[in-house]
């Protein structure tokens, strides 16, 4: 058993770093293929800046997949012996948050700011980023998209929520495979390449964690990612709220 764990273990190695070259082998052209574009920009007549606008577009959906491969590679990969830190969960919110959230864009947060997770910070980020761009993507016309934080047996429970349509019962065990998308509502218009939520999974498994998704009554989607606790950090005493509340105006 161990022997064959061993060896799926390296083929799943050997998968995710063959998608790392393939991606970075596509970043020479595509950075070729951008300085052309903009070259035809400054050239061409009016009549053909349309068709010119639709070739970039195509071209930067194509950057973001790659883009995103070079992320799920790169988080597969950095598994292994990863050294993991206390990470003040309020504090990466927030940078998150300030990232992320474009004009009109509501995110709220509910993290006590002694709260903290071992993580590898970067990792950690990209994945909550990651979950903030596909719950304002999906479902940031429905309602504020909340962050919040908690010790919960043993662990510190981090859920992205939103108040969108939610997914099917039966595509939530799927949601986390590369390329899945749900038939509902994942449409080439919404964006979105399938790998946005397999990243989230690789990141929070190499920081010795979990993830998963459950639909809210009455509608939206909460997706939980679960670590081991680190210790409380000191901070200084306010008379504020703990809760944070992030709205770009």
């Amino acid at each position: 058993i161990n022997h064959l764990a061993g060896r799926l273990e390296r083929f799943v190695h050997g998968q995710r770093r063959f998608l790392g070259d393939i991606a970075h082998e596509l970043c020479s052209p595509l950075a070729r293929m951008q300085l052309g574009i903009s070259l035809l920009e400054r050239t061409v007549g009016a009549d053909s800046q349309e068709r010119v606008a639709d070739v970039r577009e195509e071209v930067e959906v194509m950057t973001q997949l790659v883009n995103e491969l070079l992320s799920f590679s790169k988080a597969g990969l950095r598994a292994r012996d990863l050294p993991l830190e206390a990470v003040p969960l309020a504090d990466m919110a927030g940078n998150v948050i300030s990232r992320e959230a474009s004009a009109g864009d509501v995110i709220l947060t509910e993290i006590p700011e002694t709260l903290t997770a071992m993580a590898d910070a970067e990792l950690l980020s990209r994945a909550v980023a990651n979950l903030v761009r596909n719950a304002l993507r999906y479902a940031g016309q429905a309602g504020p998209v909340r962050i919040s934080a908690r010790p919960e047996e043993g662990h510190v429970a981090l859920t992205v929520s939103d108040s969108g349509p939610g997914v099917p019962e039966a595509e939530l065990e799927r949601i986390f495979e590369p390329f899945h998308r749900p038939d509902t509502a994942r449409t080439r218009e919404a964006g979105g390449s399938g790998l946005g939520l397999a990243i989230v999974r690789s990141c929070a498994e190499a920081c010795q964690g979990s993830v998963s998704a459950v639909n809210k009554p009455p509608s939206g989607l909460a997706v939980t990612i679960r670590l081991n606790p680190g210790p409380e950090v000191r901070v200084p005493e306010h008379p504020e709220s703990k809760m944070n509340a992030g709205e770009i105006p």
